[in-house]
C-alpha cells in the first residue's frame, strides 16, 4: 500500500472504531505533518501534538534548488535516480535514509519514494484548516529537519486555536530528532501540555503516529 497524506481517512476509521469525538492526537517525525494534516480534516481531533514536524519538505533548500529540482524530477528521472544510488554508496547515513524511505512508500526505486516525499508539502497540509489547540516540538540542532521549518509551521497555523511551542536544547540533551537523547523531558512536555488543554480525562483517547506505523 504505502503511505498516504490523506491521513484523516486512516484516522477517520480508528475514530469510528472508538467511537470517540475528543481526542489528541500525536505525531512523530513524518507523523507530525501527517497529524497536521488529520487536523485540518477531522473536527474530532481536539488537540495535536506534532514532534519534528516537517512543514515541507520542497522548502528544506532555496528557491533556485527547489526550481531545479522540479525540472530533474519531471524531465531526468534516470539520472537523479542513478545520481541518488550514488550517493547512497557513498554515504551510510543517507542509505539508511533512502532505504527507510522506500521501505515506508512500499518502493522499490529511490526516485519513485522520493516523488511520495515530495507530497509532504505546505500546500498538501492545509496549515491554515488547523483549528486546534497545538503543541510543536522541535531540537534545535535537529538533523534531518532544517530548524527553519519550525517558524514557518508555527506561522502556517493561522487559524489554531492555540500554539503552543517548545524547543529542545543540547544543553537538554534533546537537541535532536524528535527529542533522541532525552525521550522523558519530550514525554512530560507533552503530558503537561494535555493536561492543560483537555476538557474531559474520561473521554479522551490517545493515538500516536510514526513515518513507520503503515507500509
Amino acid at each position: 500500500m504505502g503511505l498516504q497524506i490523506e491521513w484523516e481517512e486512516l484516522v477517520d476509521a480508528v475514530l469510528n472504531y472508538f467511537e470517540t469525538t475528543d481526542v489528541t492526537l500525536i505525531g512523530i517525525s513524518m507523523g507530525g505533518w501527517l497529524s497536521l494534516r488529520a487536523a485540518a480534516f477531522e473536527p474530532r481531533i481536539k488537540r495535536v501534538i506534532a514532534s519534528s514536524v516537517s512543514y515541507d519538505v520542497n522548502q528544506y533548500n532555496g528557491k533556485l534548488a527547489q526550481k531545479m529540482a522540479d525540472k530533474l524530477f519531471t524531465n531526468k528521472r534516470e539520472s537523479v535516480n542513478k545520481s541518488i544510488e550514488k550517493q547512497m554508496a557513498k554515504d551510510l547515513y543517507y542509505a539508511w535514509f533512502v532505504n527507510h524511505l522506500m521501505y515506508v512508500n512500499n518502493k522499490d526505486v529511490p526516485v519513485e519514494a522520493f516523488d511520495v516525499l515530495r507530497t509532504f508539502s505546505a500546500q498538501n497540509l492545509h496549515s491554515d484548516r488547523v483549528v486546534q489547540d497545538v503543541l510543536i516540538l522541535t531540537g534545535k540542532e535537529d538533523h534531518m529537519v532544517p530548524y527553519k521549518m519550525h517558524a514557518m509551521q508555527v506561522k502556517a497555523l493561522v487559524n489554531a486555536k492555540t500554539i503552543t511551542e517548545r524547543i529542545f536544547t543540547k544543553d537538554e540533551s534533546a537537541q535532536n530528532h524528535c527529542q533522541i537523547g532525552n525521550i522523558g523531558l519530550a514525554l512530560n512536555t507533552m503530558l503537561d501540555w494535555i493536561e492543560k488543554y483537555e476538557t474531559n480525562r474520561q473521554d479522551i483517547q490517545f493515538y500516536s503516529v510514526t513515518s513507520t506505523t503503515f507500509k
